[in-house]
């Protein structure tokens, strides 16, 4: 029988679900920081992360992808373990060079496994999703090609908004499409953001406070899920507690007993999240 494996990367956040995944592993981003390289999660997670934020409001830590070597060892590796096919689900291409970083490893492989890199068009727990559903449609012996067909259909079968409390980080770092209607207030706004089709994190509208904002952003979810019979929601946070909270709530009193994900915002996209974001995505399993 064909042993497949699963290459996720560490901005999927799937090292918080405390997973027992044989088939899975982590392509690890990196974090820059006071001159210092980390890798995300195993070397700096998101608790001490955060905790550097409120220690220091005036740092900006950077992020920077995985080499190609770090990939191909990773294929040697499951390559030596007997597997014989990997899909390689990433991060955003529009987020992040890392899908560019794995096409490039993947050309200049030359071991046996068959190889398939996914571009996820998602950040967060929702790219992480992805990655889980391929690790389940591989236990259940669907077909590669069906399996690869179905991931592409639901990676933009989704809503994904993100409120963000402070775009210092976003605008330092240059990871906001659209910026320049936001900047010049963005100290006075509480904005939404939207990842959109194309993988781009985008301007979706403007919230003058915070439980504004996650109020709009939950109606926003929940006015689309009454239309929907079969849906995944994700939840993510940069360590703002409160607000995921009250999220959640306002979801449970909607959809009692739904299913959903949840994880930190882990480091590497921290850099660019800063503290109290709260991420909130659904996935429309209806149209698989």
């Amino acid at each position: 029988m064909n042993k497949r494996a699963v290459i996720a990367t560490s901005t999927g956040c799937l090292d918080y679900l405390n997973l027992d995944e044989p088939n899975l592993r982590i392509l690890r981003m990196k974090i820059i920081m006071n001159d210092q390289t980390y890798d995300d999660f195993v070397e700096m997670n998101a608790d001490e992360f955060y905790t550097h934020l409120k220690t220091d409001t005036s740092l900006v830590p950077t992020s920077s992808m995985p080499s190609p070597g770090e990939l191909l060892e990773l294929l040697d590796d499951l390559e030596q373990e007997g597997y014989d096919e990997v899909f390689i689900i990433t991060i955003s291409s529009e987020l992040s060079g890392t899908y560019g970083v794995c096409t490039m490893a993947v050309k200049n492989y030359e071991g046996k496994l068959t190889t398939h890199v996914i571009d996820s068009r998602n950040a967060a727990i929702s790219e992480g999703w992805l990655s889980l559903e391929a690790l389940r449609l591989i236990k259940e012996d669907v077909p590669s090609s069906d399996i690869i067909a179905y991931l592409e259909q639901m990676r933009t079968n989704r809503k994904q908004y993100f409120m963000v409390d402070n775009l210092r980080l976003f605008v330092a770092n240059g990871r906001l499409s659209g910026a320049s209607g936001f900047i010049g207030s963005m100290l006075k706004i509480k904005p939404i953001l939207e990842v959109n089709d194309d993988g781009k994190i985008v301007p979706f509208l403007k919230v003058r406070t915070q439980k504004k904002a996650l109020q709009e952003m939950v109606n926003l979810v929940i006015e689309d899920l009454k239309q929907i019979d079969d849906f995944v929601v994700t939840y993510d946070t940069s360590d703002n507690k409160e607000g995921i909270a009250y999220v959640k709530e306002q979801m449970e009193q909607a959809f009692p007993g739904y299913t959903y994900y949840e994880a930190p915002i882990t480091p590497v996209i921290g850099c660019h999240t800063g503290i109290g974001t709260v991420g909130i995505a659904y996935f429309n399993l209806t149209k698989k």
